[in-house]
């Protein structure tokens, strides 16, 4: 068994990007595990990812610490567990941290929470519903794109956690990734990330059960 035990579904994550070892417990939002009691304990929001570092830094004091909240868990793995020959993906430099910071925030409080919503009404017949998120998504990917047009990824030159935190919804975005996408500085991103070892290794692991 490893230190960090990783309870998600099928997406890339920063374990292979920080190689760190870890298991992978698969979590079927389809089935509803995530309201088992078991994930409960880890992740009282009953949401995906989540973690339990078995071993973590002594600071932390003694006894396994889980953790959810993707962003939390992003901080945290490139602050503590980053392992030997990894990227550098949350700077120490405050200028540099902040960039991320804001990105990493700017997704957890709105790109996520808005393609969420979009994928959830998308489904039904709520033309309102529907309307009001796809604009707003939209909107989002318009700040993205001219963001990404500027730089190579979200917080500068370099990839970071901001750009792991990001990637994880827009990949699932058939606007972003159209051969005629308005957003072509995100289709770029996308295609960027998606052939860096790392990401293609996670998703390899993280294949859905049929």
């Amino acid at each position: 068994m490893h230190d960090i035990q990783a309870y998600l579904w099928p997406t890339p994550n920063a374990l292979e990007e920080l190689n760190v070892p870890y298991d992978l417990h698969l979590i079927n939002i389809g089935k509803n595990e995530q309201f088992a009691p078991e994930f409960l304990k880890i992740s009282p929001n009953n949401k995906i990812p989540a973690i339990i570092d078995q071993n973590p830094p002594s600071e932390f004091g003694e006894g396994a610490l889980p953790i959810f909240e993707s962003g939390v868990i992003l901080q945290y793995l490139a602050d503590y567990k980053k392992g030997e020959g990894a990227p550098d993906l949350y700077p120490k430099n405050p200028r540099e941290r902040v960039r991320v910071n804001e990105w990493l925030t700017w997704q957890v409080g709105g790109l996520g929470p808005n393609m969420g919503q979009l994928n959830h009404f998308s489904s039904t017949n709520i033309d309102y519903a529907k309307e009001r998120f796809s604009k707003e998504v939209d909107r989002l990917l318009g700040v993205m794109n001219k963001r990404l047009g500027e730089y190579k990824y979200l917080a500068g030159d370099n990839y970071t956690i901001a750009d792991i935190a990001s990637y994880n919804w827009v990949i699932y975005n058939d606007k972003a990734k159209a051969a005629d996408t308005p957003f072509p500085n995100i289709k770029g991103w996308l295609e960027r990330i998606s052939e860096r070892p790392a990401v293609k290794k996670a998703m390899e692991k993280a294949t859905i059960p049929k």
